[in-house]
C-alpha cells in the first residue's frame, strides 16, 4: 500500500475517533489503529547489519622448524610475521611501519622482515617480544591481585563458572619468558602506573537517554533474551509505540514501552525516518483534540504501548542496560527516622528487611504507596517503610540545609540491590546513575560468548581460534579500538593502572623475567576471560590465585 494512501486512511480513522468521542473523556487516551494496514513492512525496512566479526581460517600450530617470512601488511602495513625462534630476529611490530614478527618456534632464524612493505627490517624478540604471539605465556608477576579482588563487578561474569587451572598448566607461551634474564621489578619501574584514577562503578540507578521512536509493524512479543524461545515479558499491538534503547547489532533491539523492557526483532519494527514521519503525522492529528487530554498528559498517550506480562523483578532484561527515556532524577521529600527500624522489600510488616535505619537517619520519600506505606531511598537502600516511622515535618529540610546532608547517617544495606526486588519499584532516585561506558559490558558480553572456543597460536578468530593477544585485539577492534598484535606492545596502550583497580573490560598483563608474555580481559568479580592455551581454549578463570604486573584501561568512562 502506498504510504500516502496509508496516512490518508489513518487520518480518517483518527478523525472518526475524535468525532465519535466528542468532548467526552478518553479513559485510555489511545487511538485504535488496528486497520491501519501493513505500514513499514515493504522494501523500505532496514535489514539487520551483519556481525562485524572476522572469520579467517584457523592458523596452524607452529612448526618447530624454520620460520616463514611475514605476510604483506596490506593497507595498514600491519602484516603477521612467520614462525621462528624467540631468540632470533622477528619482524618489528611497529604500527604503520611494519608487521608483526614471527611466532616463537624452533631454534632457527625467523623472518627478518615482519612486513614486506615496511621500512624496518625487524627488531629482536628481546626488545618488543615480537612473534606471531610472543605474549602467550604466564609467569609469576609482581603485583598480584588481592584475594577476592572485585574492582568493578559484572553481572554477566557472575553467571559463568570459572575454570580451575592446574598449578602446572601455564598459558601457551610461558616457556618463552624463561629465555629472558630481566626482572619484573625492573620492568615495572619503567612503567607509568596511575593510582589516582576515579573509581569506575555501575550502580543500580538508571540514566536517562534521548527518545528514539519506533512502532510495531505487527502484533508481537517482547522477549527477555535475544532469542524467540526465551520468556515473553511483554506484548504490543500493531502500530504500538516503543523507544529504542540499544541496537544490539545482531538483528535485535533493546526497547522499552509502557512498563515492559526487553528485546524485539529489528524486522518487526517501523524505524528511522519512517517512524519519525509516522510520529509527526499522528501528533498533528492528536493536536486537534488535545483539549480532551487532562493537563500535563503527553500526546504520546494516544499511542498503544506494550503490556508487561511479568513483574519487573522477574524480568532479567529489565535492567539490562540501566538506561531509560524517563526522567529519573527527582527532588524528593526528606525525612528522618524516628527510631531504629527497617526498610522492607514489600509494603507489609511480614516482608523481609532490606536495610536497617538508626534513629535520625536520613530518608528520601520517592513515592506514596498503599495503606500508609512509602517507597523510600536511603543511601543505596530502597524499599518500603510506614509513614508513621518517619519525621516528615517542615523543619526536617531546614535542619538538613543547616547541618548538611553528609552529617546524617543513612540506611545500612542488609540485602544487596541486585537481590532486592523492590529496587525498581520506581526508577526515580535522588541521585544520578553512575557514569559507565556501556562498551565495557558489550565487549565483555562478546568475550564471554566465545568461552569454549579453541585456542590457536597466532590466530585472531573468535570462533575458529585465537591466541591471547589475538583474542583481545579482535574484540577491541570490533568496537573501534585498534590494538597492536602482541601482548608486550598492547601493555603500553591506554592508561596503566594497578591490577586491583581493574574494571570489567580492562586488560591485565602477566610477565616473568621482565618480559610480558600474556594478556587477559578482566570480567569482574575477580574473574578473567582469556585465550589461555591449546589445552584449555578460551576460558574464564579466577584472578585471585594468580599474579600480574599491571592492568591497562583503554575504554574511557
Amino acid at each position: 500500500m502506498k504510504k500516502r494512501e496509508l496516512i490518508r486512511r489513518w487520518g480518517i480513522l483518527f478523525l472518526s475517533f475524535s468525532l465519535i468521542t466528542g468532548t467526552a473523556s478518553v479513559p485510555s487516551y489511545t487511538v485504535t489503529a488496528a486497520d491501519a494496514g501493513s505500514y513499514g513492512t515493504d522494501s523500505g525496512e532496514i535489514a539487520p547489519e551483519p556481525e562485524p566479526e572476522p572469520e579467517p581460517e584457523p592458523d596452524p600450530e607452529p612448526d618447530p622448524g624454520p620460520g616463514g617470512g611475514g605476510d604483506d601488511g596490506g593497507e595498514d602495513n600491519s602484516g603477521t610475521g612467520g614462525g621462528g625462534s624467540p631468540a632470533q630476529t622477528g619482524g618489528d611490530e611497529n604500527g604503520d611501519d611494519s608487521g608483526t614478527g614471527g611466532a616463537g618456534g624452533g631454534n632457527t632464524t625467523g623472518s627478518t622482515t615482519g612486513n614486506t612493505a615496511g621500512d624496518n627490517t625487524g627488531s629482536t624478540s628481546e626488545e618488543i617480544g615480537a612473534g606471531g604471539d610472543t605474549s602467550d605465556t604466564t609467569s609469576t608477576g609482581m603485583t598480584a591481585a588481592p584475594e577476592g579482588n572485585t574492582g568493578a563487578t559484572s553481572e554477566v561474569a557472575a553467571q559463568i563458572e570459572p575454570v580451575k587451572i592446574g598449578k602446572m598448566d601455564e598459558p601457551e607461551g610461558y616457556k618463552e619468558a624463561e629465555n629472558h634474564n630481566g626482572t619484573n621489578e625492573e620492568l615495572i619501574s619503567q612503567q607509568h602506573i596511575v593510582t589516582d584514577l576515579p573509581e569506575i562503578r555501575r550502580d543500580f540507578r538508571f540514566t536517562t537517554v534521548d527518545k528514539v521512536y519506533a512502532f510495531s509493524a505487527r502484533e508481537m512479543d517482547i522477549y527477555e533474551e535475544q532469542k524467540e524461545d526465551s520468556k515473553v515479558v511483554g506484548t504490543i499491538a500493531r502500530n504500538g509505540i516503543l523507544y529504542e534503547l540499544e541496537n544490539e547489532d545482531n538483528g535485535w533491539i533493546y526497547v522499552e514501552s509502557g512498563e515492559a523492557r526487553g528485546f524485539v526483532r529489528e524486522e518487526d519494527l517501523i524505524r528511522g525516518d519512517e517512524a519519525e514521519q509516522l510520529l509527526e503525522f499522528l501528533e498533528r492529528q492528536a493536536s486537534r483534540i488535545t483539549a480532551m487530554l487532562p493537563k500535563g498528559v503527553s500526546k504520546e498517550s494516544y499511542f498503544f504501548t506494550a503490556q508487561d506480562t511479568v513483574p519487573y523483578y522477574e524480568n532479567e532484561a529489565y535492567a539490562f542496560r540501566r538506561i531509560t527515556t524517563q526522567e529519573v532524577v527527582i527532588e524528593a521529600e526528606a525525612a528522618l527516622s524516628k527510631s531504629d527500624t527497617g526498610i522492607r522489600e514489600e509494603s507489609s510488616d511480614d516482608a523481609r528487611i532490606v536495610g536497617s535505619l538508626k534513629e535520625g537517619d536520613l530518608v528520601y520519600v520517592i513515592e506514596e504507596a498503599d495503606d500508609g506505606w512509602l517507597f523510600v531511598e536511603s543511601g543505596d537502600v530502597r524499599g518500603f517503610i510506614l509513614s508513621d516511622e518517619l519525621d516528615r515535618s517542615n523543619s526536617v529540610q531546614a535542619q538538613i540545609d543547616e547541618e548538611g546532608e553528609s552529617s546524617f547517617g543513612t540506611a545500612k544495606e542488609v540485602i544487596a540491590p541486585k537481590e532486592n526486588q523492590a529496587v525498581y519499584y520506581s526508577l526515580s532516585s535522588v541521585k544520578e546513575g553512575a557514569k559507565y561506558n556501556e562498551v565495557r559490558e558489550k565487549i565483555l558480553e562478546k568475550a564471554l560468548s566465545c568461552v569454549g572456543n579453541p585456542y590457536v597460536w597466532g590466530g585472531t578468530s573468535l570462533t575458529h581460534g585465537a591466541d591471547c593477544s589475538g583474542f583481545v585485539q579482535t574484540l577491541y577492534g570490533m568496537f573501534g579500538y585498534k590494538l597492536p598484535r602482541v601482548a608486550a606492545a598492547q601493555s603500553q596502550v591506554g592508561t596503566q593502572i594497578p591490577v586491583s583497580d581493574a574494571a570489567p573490560g580492562d586488560l591485565i598483563f602477566f610477565a616473568k623475567n621482565g618480559y610480558v608474555y600474556h594478556v587477559a580481559m578482566y570480567a569482574g568479580d575477580g574473574k578473567t576471560v582469556e585465550a589461555y592455551s591449546s589445552q584449555y581454549g578460551i576460558i574464564t578463570t579466577e584472578l585471585s590465585d594468580r599474579s600480574a604486573v599491571w592492568a591497562t584501561r583503554i575504554i574511557e568512562d
